[in-house]
């Protein structure tokens, strides 16, 4: 029985329960006693093991801002670097884009224009205002001036072998200070606006000078074989060239002339001219002071109304 009334009692402490209900329960099943010594405390037990831990609660609200705290020392000063030249190169560069950057000042200043002719702002032998000579124009191509013509052909001594191909006659040969043809090319694109003049100066071996000028002068390009087309003749040399005008050029490796042999290789030599059915003039063909054979030389023939080889020759031309 005090079993009974001992897991009672027990059960009433656990759920710290000292009710009214309780002592009811135990006054029923026992005495007065009995329940009073039942319900006494007993001496405190072993500490329990502890149990798992909780879930986590929510954070709570951030405290107050604490005063701020008292400046630091200073610390020491760091080594400098050098620059080195990669360092000065970079320094240099960032000068100079500042300088580009910096708008201009509003002051103004007064500033002296000076026009120089140079190579690059020759167009053509009319436009320098230099000597006679060499001069390289605007597209790189070197010519020889004079009194604002520009020298195209010049024959002298025969230093330079006028027997040549087709594409040396388009590009050109020889030494533009002696003896030398200029190139189709060159001459097709200078002329090819229009404008142009040419003149034709000539000498016998006697030292007797003669000349052909012409008012209108051009040439086609190389899709049209360098077709010639020249009119206006003046001078006291005849015009020796009325016969080429319209034709074509031609050289022993591209005969486009209207005769069924070839001109460029029966007058003594295999050099390039504007052939129709041949020509009255030839001052391609080869130097030679004495003919050895007939049309065989440098040939103007309305000079002396013969094929006697002249000495020396200049072809040049002139646009305005």
């Amino acid at each position: 029985m005090r079993g009974v009334i001992f897991l009672l009692s027990l059960a009433c402490f656990v759920m710290m329960t000292y009710s009214q209900q309780c002592r009811q329960v135990l006054t029923t099943v026992c005495d007065d006693d009995v329940v009073n010594s039942s319900m006494q405390k007993g001496d405190k037990g072993d500490v329990g093991r502890s149990g798992k831990s909780g879930i986590p609660g929510a954070q709570g609200h951030p405290g107050a801002k604490g005063e701020p705290g008292g400046a630091g020392q200073k610390g020491m000063q760091g080594e400098s670097c050098a620059l080195g030249s990669l360092g000065t190169d970079i320094v240099t560069r960032l000068a100079k884009i500042e300088e580009l950057l910096t708008p201009p000042s509003t002051t103004t200043m007064a500033t002296t224009t000076v026009t120089t002719t140079t190579t690059s702002s020759i167009t053509s032998c009319s436009t320098t205002s230099s000597s006679n000579g060499p001069h390289t124009l605007t597209s790189g191509v070197e010519v020889y001036c004079e009194d604002e013509w520009t020298i195209f052909q010049r024959r002298i001594d025969g230093s330079v072998n006028f027997s040549r191909p087709w594409d040396d006659y388009a590009n050109g040969f020889g030494q533009i200070d002696g003896e030398f043809w200029l190139g189709l090319d060159n001459i097709h694109e200078m002329t090819r606006r229009g404008g142009c003049r040419l003149k034709i100066e000539l000498w016998d071996f006697a030292g007797n000078q003669a000349h052909a000028d012409y008012s209108s002068f051009s040439i086609e390009s190389a899709e049209n074989l360098y077709r010639l087309h020249v009119s206006g003749y003046s001078g006291n040399a005849g015009d020796s060239l009325a016969l080429s005008n319209g034709y074509p050029f031609s050289t022993e490796d591209n005969d486009n002339d209207s005769w069924n042999g070839d001109c460029a290789t029966s007058n003594g030599g295999s050099q390039g001219w504007w052939f129709s059915d041949c020509a009255h003039s030839f001052l391609n063909g080869v130097w030679m002071r004495q003919s050895s054979g007939s049309w065989h030389g440098i040939i103007w023939y309305h000079w002396k109304r013969t094929t006697e080889p002249l000495k020396e020759t200049k072809m040049k031309l002139r646009c305005d």
